[in-house]
C-alpha cells in the first residue's frame, strides 16, 4: 500500500505543480482576474463538455451500459448519504454561512480536479465513470444545491438543461447509444482540446487560490474541521457503504476518489450569486484544495 500511496501522491504532485504555475502568473500579475475568469469559461463550455463526448467515443456493448449504470447508481447513493447528513452539521453557524458549509461538504470538484487525478491516477479508460460521476454532481447541484444556497425549493429545467456539461454529456451519451463515431478531422480535434482539461484546470485553480487569503484560512479551526468532512469523513462514509455491494474495482475506486477531491469551485461562485458567506466559501475551497495534497494520496493509493 505504502507504494501506492507515494505512486498517487507523484501523480497528485505534478496537479499541484501546475498549480503553482498558475499561482505564480496571478501573484506576478501576468495572470490577472479576468484573464482567469476567461480561461475558466473556457475550461467549463468547451474543454470538459469536449473531454465528456470524447470519453463515450468507445465501442457499445452491453457489459459497458451494466457498468455505466451501476456507476450512476453509486453516486446517488454517495448523496442518499451525504445530503441527510450534512442537516445535521453546522446548525449554530449564521444561516448563509451554513449554508455554505453544507453545500462544500457535500459538493466535491469533480470536474477541476476530479477529472485530471482519474485520468493521472486510473488511466483513461477509467474516464467513463468519472463522466457518470458528474452527470449525477450536475443534477444534484442545481435542484439539491440551488435550494441549500438560495433558501427556496426550486427546480429550474432550463437552467440543468444549459449546463455545458449536461449538454456535452446528452450529446456523448446519444452517439455512444447509436454507436456512432465521428469523423476523424472533429474526433481528433477534439480530443486535442479534451488533453487540456488537466493543465488548463490546474492553472485556474492555482490562479483563483491566489486570489484568495491563505493565511486567514489556514488559520481557522471550523474551516479544518470542514475540510476534515469533507475530505476524510464523507468519502471514508462512501466507501464503507458502497463496500458490501461488491462493485467493480475501477467503479468503486473512481466514485470513492471523486467524493475525496475537494470542495467544488462553485460553492463561492454560487455562494456570490445569492448572497451568502462569500469569505467563508473561498477560503473553504482554498483550504480543502490544499489539504488534499495529504488526503487524496492516502484514499487513492489505499483505493
Amino acid at each position: 500500500m505504502f507504494a501506492n500511496v507515494l505512486l498517487v501522491a507523484g501523480q497528485v504532485a505534478t496537479l499541484f505543480i501546475m498549480m503553482g504555475i498558475g499561482f505564480a502568473l496571478f501573484r506576478a500579475g501576468k495572470l490577472g482576474k479576468t484573464a482567469t475568469a476567461q480561461l475558466a469559461y473556457l475550461l467549463v463550455y468547451v474543454v470538459i463538455p469536449c473531454l465528456i463526448v470524447d470519453s463515450l467515443q468507445i465501442e457499445r456493448d452491453i457489459d459497458m451500459l451494466r457498468s455505466m449504470g451501476i456507476a450512476l447508481l453509486a453516486n446517488f447513493a454517495y448523496y442518499a448519504i451525504a445530503m441527510p447528513a450534512s442537516m445535521l452539521l453546522f446548525r449554530r453557524r449564521p444561516p448563509g454561512t451554513r449554508a455554505v458549509m453544507r453545500f462544500g461538504v457535500i459538493y466535491a470538484n469533480v470536474g477541476y480536479m476530479g477529472f485530471p487525478l482519474i485520468e493521472a491516477v486510473f488511466g483513461g479508460e477509467a474516464m467513463i465513470y468519472a463522466v457518470m460521476t458528474l452527470a449525477v454532481f450536475i443534477l444534484f447541484q442545481w435542484t439539491h444545491g440551488i435550494y441549500l444556497m438560495e433558501g427556496k425549493p426550486r427546480l429550474s429545467a432550463r437552467s440543468l438543461l444549459a449546463n455545458p456539461g449536461i449538454i456535452g454529456l446528452v450529446a456523448g451519451v446519444a452517439l455512444f447509444l447509436l454507436d456512432f463515431r465521428l469523423p476523424s478531422p472533429i474526433g481528433n480535434a477534439m480530443s486535442f482540446v479534451s488533453s487540456l482539461n488537466t493543465p488548463l484546470a490546474m492553472i485556474v485553480i492555482g490562479a483563483q487560490i491566489a486570489q484568495s487569503d491563505v493565511k486567514k484560512a489556514l488559520s481557522s479551526l471550523r474551516l479544518y474541521a470542514a475540510c476534515l468532512i469533507k475530505l476524510v469523513l464523507f468519502p471514508l462514509a462512501a466507501a464503507l457503504a458502497l463496500l458490501p455491494f461488491r462493485l467493480p474495482a475501477a467503479i468503486y475506486a473512481v466514485t470513492v476518489v471523486l467524493c475525496a477531491t475537494p470542495m467544488a469551485a462553485q460553492t463561492s461562485i454560487l455562494a456570490e450569486r445569492y448572497g451568502r458567506d462569500t469569505d467563508t466559501a473561498s477560503q473553504l475551497v482554498t483550504m480543502s484544495t490544499l489539504l488534499s495534497l495529504v488526503t487524496l494520496p492516502l484514499f487513492a493509493g489505499f483505493l
